[in-house]
């Protein structure tokens, strides 16, 4: 099973729900983005597609009877390759997709990559702007990725979910919106264990939202984080101690926790400028809703799909 993103549409609570569960057992690192080399970029990282497949399956070392395994990635959904990598890798794989409104979307990603220090344009309109600059390998951190690098990639909802199901078949693949997920957890919890074949009537211990808007802390914490100690202990002597699936669970946490985290609301967005990007993606969640079988431009941006008011014209016609 894989978790393929959106990000920040609540992934990193799904999977810490689903790490719970008797019958699944979830890959102790999340995002090792192993089947996305195309969305990858900078200096060679750990579970470089090809030449770490050792490195990769090495997640999994530690499976016993469970029914389910699986890993998430959020950068596999805009990958191009992944979804034809995967299935050579488990053409039987279930596959699970969480979306979210894509204004609401690449405005949280802005803010989680301030937070990490990963993008330079504290400025959100201003980082968008700077989207074809980046496209075209301009404006980049040392090290990024250009595909990754722009916004509006990773908002390509239509073209992504439908590679998707191009790959696996629409049986195949579950879509979580992350509007009903908030509306009605458990339900949506449940309806997703049904579809991965597993107790259906498990239920973490709470169902609070994970990794909300938050900031990285600074001060001396951060130094001793940053440290070449910290990252020695994490990477070399954990591992060593705890064994590979303990350390890096352990590291995780340490990550996701208040101690390194603080929640930071996001500053508010102008009106004009998201019904400018609401105009801007219209077209790609039209092509979504047509996929899904429900008017999601309604759902999202709270006008009926252009599709759905060329009907009315023509019904208006007819009378």
């Amino acid at each position: 099973m894989f978790i393929v993103g959106a990000p920040k549409c609540g992934t990193t609570s799904l999977y810490t729900y689903l790490a719970g569960h008797p019958d699944v057992f979830m890959s102790p690192v999340k995002e090792p983005i192993y089947f996305a080399p195309d969305m990858r970029g900078g200096p060679r990282r750990r579970f470089q597609y090809g030449d770490d497949e050792a490195l990769y399956l090495g997640l999994f070392a530690n499976v016993r009877n469970e029914k389910v395994v699986g890993e998430a990635s959020t950068r596999y959904l805009a990958s191009r390759v992944a979804p034809q990598l995967v299935r050579e890798f488990q053409p039987q794989a279930r596959i699970v997709i969480m979306l979210r409104n894509p204004v609401e979307m690449i405005h949280a990603l802005h803010n989680e990559r301030v937070s990490w220090g990963i993008e330079e344009i504290t400025d959100f309109e201003a980082a968008l702007a700077a989207d074809a600059e980046r496209a075209a390998g301009r404006r980049l951190r040392r090290g990024a990725d250009p595909q990754w690098a722009v916004y509006r990639n990773a908002a390509r909802f239509g073209q992504q979910v439908g590679r998707w199901i191009d790959a696996f078949g629409r049986d195949r693949v579950h879509v979580i919106i992350f509007d009903d997920l908030n509306a009605d957890t458990p339900g949506e919890f449940r309806r997703l264990l049904e579809f991965l074949g597993v107790h259906p009537s498990y239920q973490p211990a709470s169902f609070a939202p994970r990794h909300s808007s938050h900031r990285r802390r600074g001060g001396p914490l951060r130094a001793i984080v940053q440290s070449p100690l910290a990252r020695w202990a994490s990477h070399g002597l954990l591992p060593t101690v705890l064994g590979r699936t303990r350390s890096a669970r352990l590291v995780w946490r340490f990550r996701q926790s208040r101690l390194n985290l603080k929640p930071t609301p996001r500053a508010p967005m102008r009106p004009e400028f998201r019904h400018q990007l609401e105009t801007e993606f219209e077209p790609e969640i039209a092509h979504l809703s047509r996929i899904l079988g429900r008017d999601i431009v309604q759902l999202w941006f709270g006008r009926p799909s252009e599709t759905e008011r060329a009907a009315d014209r023509t019904l208006l016609t007819v009378a």
